[in-house]
């Protein structure tokens, strides 16, 4: 799918002159594809218009961009730009940070950017994040965690509680 995508449209400019229906057939078997390819093609443009074609590095002017959360704003400015002190509050940070007890337990993910940022070193945070990614795919899953394989048992809140602190995780 990428590989052709990016052949039809291999520039910004390219992007930003698309129908969206047409860049829709190339990301259909993602999902939500008539929303993503409008996103894609209003944020290429927003890019030109408004950044002179570059992406930008702060937060607000991230979330301005057409089909930019809080989680891929911060993709960007830790993975892109390594701005310490990122954290990326997925799914799987924000259920294992839960059960280690690094955070109090919230789903919200703003709140979750908020306690790890203040536990973890600035220079380690968006690494750690991608990690958990991996850990909670592996062991720690949504499922069922794997508690009796896990490196991190001595350290968790969940397994000392045998589960109970937070059941619905």
């Amino acid at each position: 799918m990428t590989p052709a995508l990016f052949e039809r449209f291999p520039t910004l400019e390219a992007f930003a002159q698309a129908d969206p229906e047409e860049v829709g057939e190339y990301i259909h078997s993602c999902g939500f594809f008539r929303g993503k390819s409008r996103d894609l093609v209003n944020c290429a443009r927003m890019l030109l218009s408004e950044y002179g074609g570059k992406v930008p590095g702060e937060m607000e002017d991230l979330l301005r961009l057409p089909g930019v959360g809080r989680k891929t704003a911060n993709l960007i400015q830790g993975d892109v730009f390594q701005t310490p002190g990122v954290v990326v509050a997925d799914t799987h940070c924000i259920r294992i940070s839960g059960r280690l007890g690094l955070t109090d337990g919230t789903k919200d993910p703003k709140k979750v950017e908020d306690q790890l940022r203040a536990v973890l070193p600035p220079e380690e945070s968006n690494n750690f994040c991608h990690r958990l990614v991996l850990f909670g795919r592996e062991v720690c899953t949504a499922r069922r965690a794997m508690c009796e394989c896990c490196p991190l048992c001595d350290w968790c809140d969940h397994f000392h509680t045998g589960g109970r602190e937070n059941e619905e995780n």
